[in-house]
């Protein structure tokens, strides 16, 4: 598991939290509906600004509860880190409300979407998206302490370093000012503070270092101070946390200069304290500022007391020296191999233990099931005939031997019989007859079956010239047969020759008077009347010739209520009719001013019509809106622009 805290995404406060979902809402949904749109359409645009808003909300809180660790996945080491620098239950409790907002928030979303589904206008709906919108956003007003509660810790983790608890690892420990951070600057490319003061580290640093071409992780944690666990602060339960999690070799350092303001004896005294935090790991006891102070310069009591020490933990003592570097590289050196030697022997340890390597597969999720209780004289079971190879003899014949004795393989087939279930066995390998109610195949086979087939083939044969049978019969003349045929075949023809004229294009056939006295000379008929008549035709008829025309064309009149009229009644009625049909024909001949001869057009005038049925196509469908209808919309709609949100 990758234990980088910093990729952890910032955590905007309640206000900015409302703004970002809301002008996401705002931006990523349609803005715009009218009263006059059909109900559904309202509706809809309504829920989806319902259900986008909600949406947004969820994916932020679910951003930010996968980002932040689970204390119960991760290992200990940074679950109890976490409950020392910020409490576990304030922890809990802070991404407990996230979640329950989150759950909460999706159901006023299913709510109001389904009372939308029931909203009957634009005005009962857009209250109904404002009320969902207002409790989600009141929501989140009321999850401001705990969004700024978890940005501040989410600061913390990301300035905590980045240690790796199964890798190789080496703390360095003791009292506030005894060299911890002098020798961390040695054998690191660190550049941890030092000052001549106590608590100059107040929290975790990480360093790496290379021994045998392998990487080595090297922690220096704050001072700590000889008194009781619940005393200590959190600078110092931090130290605390690092030796009791990880598995790492200890660098225990003592100030035999007493320049650090605490005497020798207390600080024997704090690593009999703190002892139980590492009983089982490596530990070296480093003896700094020997330049200022020498082991063997120091008072004899003083010296027992620290050579005691040593002899009853069986731990080596080494001095050094971070002023002149004295030392410092043997110390480094010693505890690298003694963590080496125990990491190997952890990990070729047997035995109920648990061994450091088990134990780190089970930190970072690996289980192993194995059985409770095990038999350990539990021997194996084998048969006495396959121990002494003695052959195994069946009283019936296998199948291979059924399978040579029929032939061998590809003749002989495999007996279904044999897995029948019925109720008789004897049955197994009867035959079985081939009857149907009671009657055998045989029953319904006709002797006159071959000459009734023949003449249903007969039969069918005639029927495909579509005539009557009792005609077919009559008609056996193999020459009306064959004409019968070259008609139908002529009838295809022309049927394709017929669709082939179709998809010509067609053309006029317009003739002068010189050419249609020719056509008509060549088909051996009288032209003499043929120019006269043409003249006569193209000249206009007079307005008299048209009223006589108008006057021979009526029809008597007949009432069928009081039969013919008297005749000056008739005759009116007939000058009425002449006159309104002299004015229909004499309309008809009449034509526009704009209506003249009909001209091609230019190149520039045909662009120009295609263009204006181009333009007019936009209102063709919709007779009620015109040209004069186009709007410009608003650059600046007040819903936008105006009021609350």
């Amino acid at each position: 598991m990758n234990y980088n805290f910093k990729e952890i995404k910032s955590i905007p406060n309640a206000n900015d939290f409302t703004n970002i979902v809301l002008s996401k809402t705002q931006r990523k949904t349609p803005t715009v509906t009218h009263p006059g749109y059909k109900i559904t359409r309202i509706r809809a645009f309504y829920m989806r600004k319902v259900k986008f808003c909600a949406e947004a909300i969820h994916e932020k809180f679910a951003e930010t509860l996968d980002g932040f660790p689970k204390l119960e996945d991760i290992h200990p080491f940074y679950a109890d880190l976490i409950n020392v620098v910020y409490d576990k239950d304030h922890y809990k409790i802070a991404l407990g409300h996230m979640r329950t907002a989150r759950n909460l928030v999706d159901n006023i979303a299913k709510d109001y979407v389904r009372m939308l589904k029931h909203g009957d206008s634009l005005y009962r709906c857009k209250m109904l998206k404002r009320s969902a919108l207002g409790r989600m956003v009141k929501i989140i007003k009321k999850l401001g302490p705990s969004l700024s509660f978890l940005e501040e810790v989410r600061k913390h983790l990301a300035r905590m370093p980045s240690i790796d608890p199964y890798t190789r690892t080496i703390i360095i420990t003791g009292l506030p000012n005894v060299g911890k951070s002098s020798f961390m600057n040695h054998v690191t490319n660190a550049n941890v503070d030092v000052q001549g003061y106590a608590f100059t580290t107040q929290s975790l640093f990480v360093g790496h270092t290379y021994f045998n071409t392998v990487k080595w992780q090297i922690i220096d944690s704050p001072g700590i101070l000889d008194h009781p666990l619940d005393e200590r602060n959190t600078i110092e339960m931090q130290t605390i946390t690092a030796l009791a999690h990880l598995k790492a070799c200890i660098l225990f350092f003592i100030d035999i200069s007493e320049e650090c303001s605490y005497p020798i004896e207390e600080q024997v005294s704090l690593f009999k304290n703190i002892k139980a935090l590492f009983v089982n790991k490596p530990c070296i006891i480093g003896l700094t500022k020997t330049d200022v102070q020498s082991f063997n310069d120091l008072e004899p009591s003083k010296k027992a007391l620290i050579e005691e020490l040593a002899k009853e933990n069986e731990i080596k003592v080494y001095e050094l020296s971070n002023k002149n570097g004295e030392g410092v590289g043997l110390v480094k050196q010693e505890a690298c191999n003694l963590l080496l030697d125990y990491r190997l022997n952890e990990k070729k340890e047997t035995g109920p233990s648990q061994t450091l390597k088990r134990e780190e597969d089970f930190l970072k999720g690996v289980y192993i099931a194995k059985p409770k209780t095990v038999r350990e004289d539990r021997p194996p079971v084998i048969p006495k005939e396959i121990i002494h190879g003695i052959p195994l003899k069946l009283n019936r014949p296998t199948l291979k031997d059924v399978q040579d004795e029929m032939g061998g393989a590809g003749v002989f087939n495999f007996p279904l019989q044999e897995h029948f279930l019925l109720e008789d066995e004897d049955w197994k390998y009867d035959e079985v007859p081939e009857i149907m109610n009671g009657m055998n195949v045989a029953d319904f086979y006709d002797k006159d079956i071959q000459a009734k087939l023949e003449e249903l083939e007969r039969e069918e044969e005639m029927l495909l010239y579509g005539k009557p049978l009792e005609e077919l019969e009559e008609e056996d003349d193999p020459d009306l047969l064959e004409a019968q045929q070259q008609i139908k075949n002529k009838k295809a023809i022309l049927k394709i020759e017929r669709k082939l004229k179709l998809k010509k294009t067609a053309f006029s056939r317009n003739f002068d008077l010189e050419g249609v006295e020719d056509d008509l000379k060549s088909k051996g008929k009288d032209t003499q009347g043929i120019r006269q008549r043409f003249k006569d035709k193209s000249k206009p008829k007079p307005l008299s010739k048209l009223f006589k025309e108008a006057t021979e064309d009526d029809e008597i009149e007949v009432n069928n209520k009081g039969g013919i009229h008297d005749e000056q009644e008739e005759q009116k009625h007939e000058t009425d009719r002449n006159s309104r049909k002299l004015d229909r024909k004499i309309r008809s001949m009449s034509r526009g001013r704009s209506q003249g001869t009909k001209r091609e057009l230019s190149e520039s005038e045909r662009n120009m019509e295609r263009i204006k049925h181009k333009i007019q196509r936009k209102w063709r469908h919709d007779p009620s809106v015109g040209e004069a209808d186009r709007k410009i919309p608003d650059m600046m709609p007040k819903h936008l622009f105006a009021g609350k949100r």
